[in-house]
């Protein structure tokens, strides 16, 4: 069985005072930008993963998975998604758009 996480950008809150990109995410927002645009578009958002903040980066597709990244720009996991449905190195983990943060999300048209 294949789940996929789902998550509508246009719904997750973004702070007026928002804080700077990290250097290591601004990179993988410049490498996606150099890649044609996915369908749907891809977003990242600002999360908490067992207490400690984290960023998730969408799906491209629905047989690319997810992925959870720490504040310092390491892996965790992929979540979601793929054709396995992620890959359980972070298990309890639920993107919870009420405590999701936009960081990025790709505008371009596709």
């Amino acid at each position: 069985m294949v789940v996929c996480l789902c998550l509508d950008a246009s719904t997750v809150a973004r702070p007026p005072d928002e804080a700077p990109m990290p250097a290591w995410l601004a990179a993988k927002v410049a490498e996606y930008q150099r890649l044609p645009p996915f369908n749907p578009p891809r977003s990242i958002v600002r999360t908490q993963y067992r207490g400690k903040a984290a960023f998730h980066i969408s799906p491209a597709c629905c047989d690319i998975p997810s992925e959870l990244y720490d504040e310092q720009g390491q892996l965790l996991c992929f979540p979601s998604g793929g054709f396995a449905g992620g890959d359980g190195r972070c298990p309890g983990f639920m993107l919870d758009e009420s405590q999701a943060t936009l960081v990025w999300r790709d505008s371009r048209p596709r």
